[in-house]
């Protein structure tokens, strides 16, 4: 990813089956190159796979088949059951596309710094430093690229379910917001929620998990600029622009139309 610009597909919760977001971001992409399709977690429903070469892999294949690298993370469903969520780093270099170097893992471009985090051990209680991980990639007061994104499953804040429940995970994810700050974030992506937001705040929070079983918000946050009612939620996806000087998100549907104007965010 070296182009003075960055553009990145951002969905998420694409393990019913990614085959209709996939046509979307296919028209995107034939329209205006990606340089990347970022997956937030639960890439495979309802439980993840057993290794490699598991038949389900079928699931994301749509995906990956698009042309660009695809980052995932890992989900609570790619977590849960027989599955072996190390199965899916393997597949780096057996499935064309599929960049999944580390459970934990940093991909750097020209213009940013994107940090992928498996925040499920961690909303769990387990041992897992997402803090540490944060601290360290980004503990660089001065030069690197300049826009500093991290990627994780669960939000840190949202207007869907799990913006306010269970308790126990979003004390946990709240409880990263000060490292988040220490290391000047300027925007965090996720899923989990299975709907399309944006916040605005210090950082800019962008909410992907309408991938395959959209489920509307509950109750939209003052800072939420997208959306700005809440209505019946869709299948879709978020593509994110970003030079030197400015972010900018836009929502699409599944059949790649834009369900919103350009969102901008000027380099502090």
């Amino acid at each position: 990813m070296r182009g003075a610009t960055l553009r990145l597909a951002v969905a998420g919760d694409t393990g019913g089956g990614a085959e209709t977001v996939a046509k979307g971001i296919a028209r995107v992409h034939a329209e205006q190159p990606l340089d990347a399709i970022v997956l937030t977690g639960d890439n495979f429903y309802p439980c993840g796979i057993g290794s490699e070469h598991d038949s389900r892999w079928s699931l994301v294949l749509p995906l990956t088949r698009i042309g660009p690298p695809v980052f995932p993370v890992l989900g609570n469903h790619d977590s849960c059951g027989g599955s072996d969520p190390d199965a899916q780093i393997r597949a780096t270099g057996v499935v064309p596309h599929w960049q999944f170097p580390a459970r934990q893992y940093r991909v750097r471009s020209a213009v940013a710094e994107l940090l992928f985090l498996d925040t499920t051990p961690y909303v769990e209680g387990e041992a897992n430093d997402v803090a540490g991980a944060i601290a360290s990639a980004f503990d660089s007061p001065g030069g690197g690229a300049p826009w500093r994104i991290a990627v994780g499953h669960h939000p840190l804040l949202s207007s869907g379910y799990h913006g306010y429940f269970p308790r126990s995970e979003v004390h946990r994810m709240r409880a990263l917001i000060p490292a988040v700050r220490k290391a000047r974030l300027d925007a965090y992506f996720c899923g989990h929620d299975h709907h399309l937001e944006l916040i605005r705040g210090r950082m800019l929070l962008l909410v992907s998990g309408a991938g395959s079983e959209p489920i509307p918000p509950v109750k939209l946050r003052a800072t939420t600029v997208y959306p700005t009612e809440i209505s019946r939620e869709r299948i879709g996806f978020a593509v994110v622009e970003i030079d030197a000087h400015r972010m900018r998100v836009r929502f699409y549907d599944a059949d790649g139309r834009a369900k919103s104007e350009w969102i901008d965010r000027k380099k502090r």
